[in-house]
Order: structure tokens, then C-alpha cells, then sequence
């Protein structure tokens, strides 16, 4: 298979390093990643002046492409640019943090996931849970990854057109991953959101004061079934993903 993989945290980021270690026994990988982080970015695509393409050598990946944009761009660049050759799959992260629930809402990785469904090409966003208990050993889970994706871009888990796979894995030690993905549905609950003052400074026409986000991950919205408890409970979790955002409405004809 030919891979196309970005993430949202910059072409040095290690989560991308354990991806292209983890797809390259599966396939050809060509790697068109961002300069700089753009975690919790979301959709972002700039339209409005030249992108800057950096092609050079990077271990471990050899030549790739670093994109002065954001993860979609860095997509719409691998698929659409002149000359540019459409791969199997596109495949986005690792991150390191969760992109569960609403999270594909504000997610640079989801989003280089969903650019490419737009495009028609399969894909599939990568993310792994962090709690302070356990750090991430990003060999041991590049292998866990390898099986993941060789599964889920078989035909038997190949998606329609215009959807991907998003999939999280657990905050668990190395040896603990279980061998089986648990299919889940998206929550759409609220996060624990929260602020606390940081600052509060005088200004000529009153004050400006500085809010800190104070919410907690691991206290946001969940259901038994969704994709957050499961991950929550030490789960490998995949949930297909589609594109449309239409509201069912008695104003809108069936199609």
C-alpha cells in the first residue's frame, strides 16, 4: 500500500516518527507534515497567500515535505499539488492526547482525516489518551499501531467514500493493550469547561482580565457506550466518522 501521513504537531513531532516506524512494513510512506504545532487548530486552510514547501532529508522518514500551514493544508498539498500522486490511505498522528468525543471538533489531526475523506481518499486518525501516570513509549505502541492499521484499511473495515476511521488508544502500560478494537459510537457531550483568572490588569478605560482554562479531561461528559468511556476504560477504540453535518429538519427533502 502507498501511505500518505501529516499530524497536527509538527514534522518533529515523536507521535509522527512511531507512525511512519509503524506503517512502513505495510507499505510505501511518504510523509507532507506541518513546520510547527497546530494542535487544537481544527480545520484551518489558508486560501489567501502561497504556502511554503520545505522538501528535505529527516531521520528516520529520509525526504519529506514540511508545509508552513496547518494539517488539512498539509493534505490538500499532498493530494492536490502539481504532480502529486494519490496514495491508499492517508493516515494522521500520532498524537498524544485523546481526539475523542467533540474533540474531532477542534482536532488538527481529525481534521487532516476528514480533509482526505473529502478528497475521496480512505483515511484515518491516530491518538493516544495521556494521564500523568503513564508516559508514552512510542515503540512499543508504533507496533500496536502497525496491526491496528493493517486491520482497518482491510476490506473487511475498508469505509464508504467521504467517511475515515478515528481511533484512540489507552493511557495503559505497554503489555496491557487488548487485542481487540472496540467499535463506538461519537459522544457529542460537553467537555469540563472551566476557566480561572490569571491576570487582571488595569487599562486606561477599565481592565483586561486574563481567564486560564481550568476544565479537567478526564471529568468531560460521557455515556457507557461512547467512544470516551471506552477509551476511559482502557479500550482501543475506532469510530467511523462521516461528513455530513446536516440537522434532520421537516424543511429538508429527503435525498
Amino acid at each position: 500500500m502507498k501511505f500518505l501521513i501529516t499530524n497536527d504537531d509538527g514534522f518533529d513531532a515523536p507521535g509522527l516518527a512511531a507512525l511512519y516506524e509503524a506503517l512502513a512494513p505495510l507499505g510505501e510512506v511518504r510523509v507532507v507534515a506541518p513546520a510547527v504545532c497546530h494542535s487544537a487548530k481544527g480545520h484551518a486552510v489558508n486560501t489567501h497567500s502561497p504556502i511554503r514547501i520545505e522538501r528535505r532529508e529527516v531521520a528516520p522518514f529520509g525526504p519529506i515535505e514540511i508545509v508552513e500551514s496547518s494539517p488539512a493544508d498539509c493534505i490538500r498539498v499532498g493530494l492536490c499539488a502539481p504532480g502529486a500522486e494519490r496514495p491508499d490511505f492517508v493516515v494522521a498522528g500520532i498524537n498524544p492526547g485523546a481526539n475523542l468525543g467533540v474533540d474531532l471538533f477542534y482536532s488538527g489531526t481529525a481534521a487532516a482525516a476528514r480533509e482526505s475523506a473529502i478528497l475521496g481518499v480512505p483515511s484515518l486518525a491516530l491518538s493516544r489518551y495521556i494521564r500523568a501516570d503513564h508516559s508514552v513509549n512510542w515503540t512499543a505502541l508504533s507496533q500496536h499501531v502497525t496491526r491496528i492499521v493493517s486491520l482497518l484499511t482491510s476490506d473487511e473495515h475498508r469505509l464508504d467514500t467521504g467517511h475515515f476511521w478515528n481511533v484512540n488508544f489507552p493511557a495503559i502500560d505497554d503489555d496491557a493493550h487488548p487485542p481487540d478494537i472496540t467499535f463506538a459510537t461519537q459522544s457529542l457531550l460537553a467537555h469540563d469547561i472551566r476557566f480561572r483568572p490569571a491576570a487582571i490588569q488595569p487599562d486606561g478605560n477599565g481592565s483586561v482580565t486574563m481567564l486560564e482554562y481550568a476544565g479537567e479531561y478526564k471529568s468531560r461528559g460521557k455515556t457507557g457506550t461512547c467512544d470516551v468511556s471506552h477509551v476511559f476504560e482502557n479500550r482501543i477504540v475506532a469510530t467511523p466518522i462521516d461528513l455530513c453535518t446536516t440537522a434532520k429538519h421537516a424543511s429538508v427533502a429527503k435525498s
